[in-house]
């Protein structure tokens, strides 16, 4: 990410650093223990789910589609080649994986 733009993104997102961490620490910890809980009494999402996974990922082996349509069996799954700010390094693919799910 050139500098301008990672500074400009430092400076907009400074007030909610707080609640970026916070998401990170619950996704790592009790994020984890709800959805085992979940997933043993078989709750499954009301709603259609979108994971757009990097490619990269893919190529190593990683197979996002398989772990979620266990949990989730109206998914849509997408690769794409952008990094971890997807939303920024390919805002036009993310958008429209974002319509694709609000439509179905």
């Amino acid at each position: 990410m050139p500098e301008p733009v990672r500074s400009a993104y430092l400076r907009a997102s400074a007030a909610a650093v707080a609640s970026i961490v916070a998401d990170y620490r619950a996704s790592a910890g009790i994020d984890v223990t709800h959805d085992r809980a979940d997933q043993d009494a078989g709750s499954q999402p009301a709603t259609p789910v979108t994971v757009v996974q990097q490619d990269w990922g893919a190529r190593l082996g990683h197979d996002a589609a398989e772990v979620w349509h266990a949990w989730a069996p109206d998914l849509g799954h997408r690769l794409t080649g952008a990094g971890h700010f997807m939303a920024e390094e390919a805002p036009g693919e993310i958008t429209g994986a974002i319509r694709g799910l609000l439509l179905r």
